[in-house]
């Protein structure tokens, strides 16, 4: 419990400390594997933080996200397929 708080705790500070002065979205489709067809979005996110301005990228599934590295090879594809399984197991 201490863990969770301490984790929540920090994910509020660190968003109240930053603002977001840009945020764009591109759709994507994933292709082939269990999940072809589904439909997802990447977003990037401008931030302008105490430690000067940096971006975040995530995919973004029926209002469930990931963090993901845009500029790695298949790094926001693989998210976004975890994602998709991970969405899938909640349902099922």
């Amino acid at each position: 419990m201490l863990v969770r708080s301490s984790a929540i705790a920090v994910a509020f500070v660190l968003s109240a400390c930053a603002t977001i002065s840009d945020e764009t979205s591109v759709p994507a489709v994933l292709e082939g594997g269990l999940n072809d067809g589904e439909k997802y979005e990447i977003r990037t996110r401008t931030l302008h933080g105490a430690n000067g301005t940096y971006a975040q990228t995530r995919v973004v599934y029926k209002g469930f996200a990931r963090t993901c590295i845009l500029d790695s090879p298949n790094d926001c594809e693989s998210k976004a397929r975890n994602l998709i399984d991970e969405y899938d197991e909640l349902i099922f």
